[in-house]
């Protein structure tokens, strides 16, 4: 589906006009057509003159429900009973399409349709105002054209699926199904409604969601508890007669190493999961740490089993961090270092747990910097850093060293010690695999390697930005947008990180042309990265970052339109970061009645009413214009 006007190719598509008009008045359909076509948009026309097969009418079906407006010239011939063009009319409105009614020659209001009646018309019935009239129609056309073309793709989506008697596998899924449900929702006044059968669609569509998000929910808890129960088994098992041990020591290995997959598995499919209630996240984790807990209470001393628990409780971390339920991933952090503590030296030095042990520091330091309290983040992510250093040895731990040094520089960065935060960002980048080795990868390897470098590149445009070094800032966006276009990822769903990387490397380079004054480019990259801001949402709208980061696009948008004197455009990308915001203070009540304890609001708070107080200025602005 095309989406936001952008084509596959990432060129904006034009808007599509259908005209329907008597055969009679084809020389101005023609000059009609020839107007629209340079005026960017794309008319879709018949000329045809023999009317007699089905084919003829099945293709202007056709055309009528690829446009987004049907255009009718209003003339004598056009209105006469059973023409063609009534026909038309007839059907675009059982589609509940947009009319644009155009006067070309006179015609009695008894005779005008019954669905143009009601509108405004564009008076084409003096040639030498014609291009006037083209411009009146043109701008009317590009109203509401964003919601407008929304409405024509759901509508082709819900007759497909309608006209194949209604297969599940074309209804919509996320994050497509949540954009449906939010264009419903913000129908401008005056548009078209949805027809029954596109609302029909949508909820069906809803509906099937619902019950794959239920099945996975249930499947993920069930397989979880399933393979930590055989893990118990094999090793209660180990205590049968020796001829047997070596037998039962196999199962456990195995079964301990499916459980151990399985349990990531599981928290990251949590993660991923969209739409799903922060209670039921908690739920699905702690079914399976409680039955890994008792797993591992049955063998205190197995260094393995207990290396495993640690990893679990890191994933189970990061899953909490990803709800914001910042005191259930503090206790699941807690709990992995309370198993580090108990270890003795000789253990502890074990290079598989100092990578563990690394993961849990990062992670730990993750939720202070979601809390705000940057010293504690730092000190964390230095002890990180510190247990790397000691035990990296080439490529094994090159990733860990990478996010160390990362998160040392986001938090020397939000304590405002750029040239530090710098230093750490370049040194990460220069632990990244060397460019001689990339051919050997895998592409998993390869996606998240470039992945890495993308967020790298970013972190250091950003820096540099800051330190208003612009051209060198530029220089290190466009890099982090090359390092993952060569992959090919475009709006892919399993990539979240990926889309979040591009969007904020296009967000940057806008930053840096609206320091260079040259806010045509910056409006440009805002409006590159807005929809893949959109598609984040859409695809998790329990994740407060990403949601904070689509509010901030529409304000940089807001910023860059006001400074060219667009104060209408400005005000709508206050209103809809506003709206996102708003969203947040909802989903944080959400986690109260979920029973978990809710992030602080106020911040949030405070941006909304910063943007709706400066709605309220730019309105005065348009009041005393119109004076």
């Amino acid at each position: 589906m095309v989406s936001d006007a952008v084509e596959e190719n990432g060129h904006e598509s034009k808007t599509k006009v259908f005209i329907s008009y008597s055969r009679k008045d084809i020389a101005f359909a023609d000059r009609l057509d020839a107007a629209l076509r340079v005026r960017g948009f794309e008319p879709l026309i018949d000329r045809t003159d023999i009317y007699a097969f089905e084919e003829w009418w099945k293709r202007v079906e056709d055309l009528i429900v690829r446009a987004d407006t049907i255009i009718f010239v209003l003339s004598p011939d056009a209105v006469k009973p059973a023409t063609v063009a009534l026909k038309e009319v007839a059907f675009a409105a059982s589609l509940n399409k947009r009319f644009a009614p155009i006067v070309f020659r006179q015609v009695p209001d008894k005779d005008i349709p019954e669905a143009l009646a009601r509108l405004n018309f564009i008076f084409f019935d003096d040639p030498a105002q014609f291009e006037q009239s083209a411009d009146k129609l043109a701008e009317a056309l590009n109203t509401d054209i964003s919601w407008i073309r929304q409405h024509t793709e759901f509508g082709e989506q819900a007759r497909r699926w309608a006209q194949a008697k209604g297969p599940s596998g074309l209804l919509l899924r996320s994050p497509v199904l949540e954009q449906a449900e939010r264009w419903i929702a913000s129908r401008p006044p005056g548009a078209p409604t949805p027809t029954d059968e596109m609302q029909t669609f949508i909820r069906r569509s809803r509906q099937g969601a619902t019950r794959r998000r239920n099945i996975l929910t249930g499947s993920l808890a069930a397989g979880l508890v399933l393979a930590l129960v055989l893990a118990g088994l094999a090793y209660w098992q180990r205590g049968v007669a020796v001829e047997q041990r070596d037998i039962a020591t196999r199962n456990f290995m195995v079964a301990q190493d499916a459980a151990e997959r399985l349990v990531s598995e599981v928290a990251q499919q949590v993660r991923n999961m969209r739409g799903v209630r922060s209670a039921t996240v908690h739920k699905i984790l702690e079914a399976g740490r409680q039955t890994y807990d008792e797993l591992a209470a049955l063998a205190p001393g197995d260094l393995g089993l207990q290396r495993s628990r640690l990893a679990m409780l890191n994933a189970f971390g990061e899953s909490y961090l990803t709800v914001a339920d910042f005191e259930k991933a503090h206790n699941a952090y807690r709990s992995g270092l309370a198993i580090v503590e108990r270890l003795r030296p000789e253990e502890r030095s074990d290079a598989q747990w100092q990578h563990e042990i690394s993961i849990l520091y990062n992670n730990l330091g993750n939720v202070f910097m979601a809390e705000g309290k940057l010293d504690q983040a730092l000190e964390t992510y230095h002890r990180a850093l510190a247990i790397t250093q000691e035990v990296f040895t080439g490529s094994q731990w090159q990733r860990d060293l990478w996010l160390s040094f990362s998160n040392v520089g986001n938090a020397l960065k939000a304590q405002g010690k750029l040239e530090e935060a710098l230093n750490a960002y370049r040194e990460g980048l220069m632990t990244l695999p060397k460019e001689e080795y990339r051919g050997m990868m895998t592409h998993e390897e390869m996606t998240r390697d470039s992945r890495d470098r993308a967020a790298s590149y970013n972190n250091v445009g950003s820096v540099l930005l800051a330190l208003g070094r612009l051209d060198e800032a530029l220089k290190e966006y466009d890099s982090a947008r090359e390092s993952v276009d060569t992959l090919g990822i475009l709006f892919v769903d399993s990539d979240t990180q990926t889309q979040y990387f591009l969007s904020i490397s296009d967000e940057g380079r806008g930053d840096v042309f609206a320091a260079k004054g040259k806010l045509d480019e910056a409006v440009k990259n805002y409006r590159h990265a807005l929809p893949a801001r959109e598609y984040l949402v859409n695809s998790d709208p329990t994740n407060t970052r990403w949601q904070t980061a689509l509010a901030a696009i529409h304000g940089k948008l807001a910023t860059a339109y006001e400074r060219q004197g667009l104060v209408s455009d400005a005000a709508k990308e206050l209103n809809a970061a506003a709206e996102v915001l708003r969203e947040l203070s909802k989903s944080s009540a959400r986690l109260v009645l979920d029973g978990l304890k809710s992030p602080s609001t106020e911040q949030w708070d405070n941006e909304r009413l910063r943007y709706e107080r400066e709605i309220t200025r730019l309105q005065g602005k348009q009041q005393v214009r119109r004076r």
